[in-house]
């Protein structure tokens, strides 16, 4: 596969090709030779302080107190003149702080009761959130009790003296502080847990306003800060001098509250290894955004992205994490996700606002990471949200010119003048619709929503939407293609009450009936929003009002009353009475009144429901006998009702056994199929009714479906025996060259896969596209069945037709390791090939040794067993000496255990990692 330029040097070929096993982008080490800075990288100009004199208050605080807002009293900063020693009682780890002078006792008459402690003994400006003082002495019985013991974070004694009635209770005699106030600015976390338990307001604020969160964050309690965060405390709230709690932690140089720094490595590594109880337990609006402190200043999203944490991204964009935050490199999380392939995580951030054409230092787009790895869906994900493939790197290279295949290329192109195209027929925009518009797009389908530019041109609020659709069908647009919901052009128009396109449609051929997957048509649709005169124009075009739905609703009760006067006049006649009286016969199992039916009504239709017959109501309500009888005069066992059921559908989906053994031994077809593709089995299978299902296998049932299993819901082994039991081809290919092997990897379908490869299926099978089963399980991430089909003998080596082995495609780390480990080293991509390191057992210098140590096998890239790496690298090791010409006094890294390898690199304080890596 041909190798992607640099983004360094043209020259200089990336670590990164397709299917290689490198970290994401945003772990890897930062570029040797970064471009010179751009100005958009360059840290914000701080903001300009003002004078000194300016911001000292009125009572000369210390410099760097801001100053309150004109018209605001000055904050308390200090306790008052001979309380400081009431504050603290013999037991706090915090010295009373000295008693202030006589002058400056008049200044500072009030009192922060809901602060943490000074932090030293010469603090005389605690600003903000000051020392929990406040008169204690002044506060009266238990209260003055609970307050000291939250301050001293005595837990026993809060729970003895706590109650319901004064879990918020204040300190009237100084600022109204809570018990929560106390125990968070002294950093007394387990009475803080107590108190959230036993019904703490976070939100309670004192004479300042300040809220409990303020006193944590002021004395950067960074554990009480994440518990009120966790309890919902507000990180923007601001006290009466506007202060929030994150300007109360910058005041105080508290920089681990300040940046989310507490624990930001263990949340970083929860991020990428995907651990989810300790990544909420970390987790807090301060640090969701937090950048690794080495390396290429990843993100926690950046990590979850490139390792392809589904939880986990989700889990930090619903608390708030930055699509658009950029690491070293400049890499938003989407270039991770896009390189690797991830394609839900890449639907994910773009759901959540990431920017589809962002750019990194050297002018990489999201579509130039997927484009150059040969991420085809992804590509196309991309595509279709309005990546543009003909943007230029730092190199001149477009993403087209990127693509290492032939293929990609074109579906690249392809694809992009088949989104300019729906984006031109939204627009209704003439011009672009002409510029754009060629033979081979004109039926071009979005790839998740299969609009095609009728579809997009009939929609349109545009004026000129009636020429565009014009131009589309004259040029040969399918008038009749469904999108993913079943609906034709016709179906959006009349929805929107576009008569003037109606008119259009109708001229070059809709069908007027078409249905979609609710079983409604056009009218159905133009009924339900209102829209007399479209209703008018349909009928007059030959739609058919009696249609009902799968809901059981004909156009017209599905409209006002407006639109049921009209439709009213179209309807057929009802059902007649002696129809209607064997109808609910067969339906209660009344024979009698059965019997009295003619071979002229044995057929009848419920015409107001859903055009059931009479052998549909007794086979879905087990009606043994009424069932019998019609069979003997003339029911059609192959009737169809509005959504395509015969009456076996009715009989296998409610177990009815009997009913369904009668209907098979008067010729009904086990393989019929509804409207949905669903056969009589797949109603069967669906209800776990397992005897039904062996009554079908044995009548001829076309197996082949099931035993591949593609269908959603299928993974019943007790079927899938059977039928191997009864001489099912377990090889049996579908039109794509797949065998139910590879169904059974992709879906994930284990004891399937087991089942097979028991009874001697092809484990190393190739489709059509030359994928073998073991490449659908890597693609798909089924690392247990990679690690089945390896043991059963899998190639690992085998290649697709783009020459993708399925190393190249796995998106898991565990598969990585299980395939590398499964191929020989000469097999191996060049960035996996273990080097051998030769060690001198006479010198071991860890000081000069790491200099020899390769990319591949950076601690990023040793996924594979030592012994594996120091074997296969053997040839290359010193001078090339090998085998018995090795120079005396040296040995090879496979005799040394991981300690002495990691030991005679200089490496030894990487042990840790290294073992988590294997």
């Amino acid at each position: 596969m041909a190798a992607v330029p640099s983004r360094r040097s043209q020259q200089q070929p990336v670590s990164g090709a397709a299917g290689q096993q490198q970290p994401p982008p945003s772990s890897s080490p930062p570029p040797a030779s970064p471009p010179p800075p751009l100005s958009a990288e360059s840290p914000p100009r701080s903001p300009e302080m003002p004078p000194a004199s300016q911001r000292q208050g009125p009572d000369s605080q210390p410099e760097g107190e801001a100053a309150p807002p004109p018209g605001l009293q000055p904050r308390p900063l200090s306790p008052p003149p001979g309380e400081a020693a009431a504050m603290l009682s013999p037991s706090s780890s915090v010295p009373p702080a000295p008693a202030p002078s006589s002058s400056s006792s008049s200044s500072s008459s009030s009192l922060s009761s809901g602060g943490s402690p000074p932090e030293s003994p010469d603090s005389g400006a605690v600003g903000g959130a000051v020392g929990p003082g406040g008169p204690l002495s002044a506060v009266s019985g238990a209260f003055r009790e609970l307050f000291e013991a939250c301050r001293n974070g005595d837990v026993s004694r809060v729970r003895r003296l706590l109650e319901p009635g004064n879990v918020n209770a204040k300190d009237m005699a100084g600022r109204k502080s809570t018990p929560l106030h106390f125990a968070a600015g002294f950093g007394r976390k387990d009475v803080v847990e107590h108190l959230l338990q036993t019904g703490a307001n976070v939100h309670a604020r004192d004479d300042g306003g300040l809220i409990p969160l303020h006193n944590a964050c002021s004395f950067g309690h960074a554990e009480v800060v994440t518990l009120l965060l966790c309890q919902g405390a507000d990180p923007n709230a601001r006290d009466n001098w506007n202060y929030t709690p994150l300007h109360e932690a910058a005041i105080k140089g508290k920089i681990d509250v300040c940046i989310g720094e507490y624990k930001k490595d263990e949340l970083l590594e929860a991020a990428r290894s995907g651990n989810e109880e300790k990544l909420m337990a970390l987790l807090t609006p301060l640090n969701v955004n937090c950048h690794a402190s080495d390396g290429r200043k990843s993100t926690p999203l950046h990590l979850a992205a490139g390792y392809n944490r589904v939880r986990i991204v989700q889990l930090l964009l619903q608390h708030g994490a930055d699509v658009h935050a950029k690491d070293k490199g400049g890499l938003v999380p989407l270039h991770n996700a896009c390189s690797y392939g991830h394609f839900e995580v890449t639907e994910l951030l773009l759901k959540h606002g990431a920017c589809v054409n962002a750019m990194d230092l050297w002018q990489f787009t999201p579509l130039h990471e997927a484009a150059s790895k040969n991420r085809v869906e992804v590509c196309s994900l991309l595509l279709s949200h309005g990546a543009d493939p003909t943007l230029v790197n730092c190199h001149g290279k477009s993403a087209v010119d990127m693509a290492p295949t032939p293929e990609l290329k074109e579906r690249l192109t392809y694809e992009f003048k088949g989104h300019s195209l729906l984006q031109a027929a939204r627009e209704a925009d003439l011009a672009k619709v002409k510029k754009t518009l060629a033979l081979e797009i004109i039926n071009f389908k979005q790839p998740q929503s299969h609009e095609t530019a009728l579809h997009c041109a009939v929609a349109s609020l545009h004026p000129k939407r009636k020429q565009i659709t014009e131009l589309l069908l004259r040029k040969g647009a399918s008038v009749n293609e469904k999108n993913k919901d079943f609906m034709t052009p016709l179906h959006v128009a009349a929805e929107r009450a576009h008569n003037d396109v109606v008119e259009v449609l109708h001229k070059h051929g809709a069908k007027m009936n078409a249905l979609d997957t609710l079983g409604q048509t056009a009218l159905h649709r133009a009924a339900l929003g209102g829209h007399l005169q479209t209703c008018r124009l349909l009928l007059s075009f030959g739609s058919d009002a009696s249609i009902i739905s799968l809901q059981g609703f004909t156009a017209a009760q599905m409209g006002n009353e407006a639109v049921q006067q009209i439709l009213s006049e179209s309807t057929p006649a009802r059902t007649s009475d002696v129809d209607y009286r064997l109808l609910e016969a067969s339906k209660a199992g009344d024979l009698d009144t059965v019997k009295l039916c003619s071979p002229q009504n044995v057929n009848c239709r419920d015409l107001e429901g859903r055009h059931s017959t009479p052998l549909h109501f007794a086979a879905g309500y087990n009606r043994v006998s009424v069932v019998e009888y019609l069979l003997h005069h003339g029911a059609d066992v192959h009737a169809k009702d509005k959504g395509g059921l015969v009456p076996l559908h009715n009989a296998c989906s409610y177990g009815h056994y009997e009913v369904a053994e009668l209907l098979v031994r008067h010729g009904a077809s086990v393989n019929v199929a509804d409207l949905w593709k669903f056969t009589p089995l797949h109603e069967a299978a669906a209800k776990g009714k397992y005897e039904i299902c062996k009554l079908l296998l044995k009548n001829k049932l076309n197996t082949l479906f099931l035993l591949h299993g593609k269908e959603p819901g299928y993974n019943n082994l007790e079927v899938a025996e059977y039928l191997l039991e009864h001489g099912a081809d377990v090889n049996a290919q579908d039109k794509g060259g797949l065998i139910p092997l590879h169904n059974a990897a992709s879906y994930g379908h284990v004891d399937i896969a087991a089942l097979l490869i028991k009874y001697n299926t092809c484990v190393n099978a190739t489709d059509k596209w030359a994928f073998t089963p073991l490449h659908e399980a890597a693609q798909k991430g089924r690392t247990q069945l990679c690690a089945l089909l390896l043991a059963h003998g899998a190639d690992p080596t085998m290649k697709n037709q783009e020459s993708q082995t399925p190393l190249d495609l796995a998106t898991a780390d565990d598969i990585r390791a299980l395939l590398i480990d499964a191929m020989p080293p000469e097999a191996l991509p060049s960035c996996f090939k273990p080097q051998a390191t030769v060690v001198s057992a006479s010198i071991i210098s860890p000081a000069s040794t790491p200099s020899c140590l390769s990319a591949a096998s950076s601690i990023d890239n040793l996924t594979g067993p030592l012994t594996d790496l120091a074997a296969g690298g053997s040839s290359n090791a010193g001078d090339g000496a090998a085998g018995s010409e090795r120079k005396e006094g040296e040995v090879v890294g496979l005799d040394m255990n991981i300690n002495q390898f990691l030991k005679s690199l200089g490496l030894e304080h990487l042990r840790d990692i290294f073992e988590t890596e294997q």
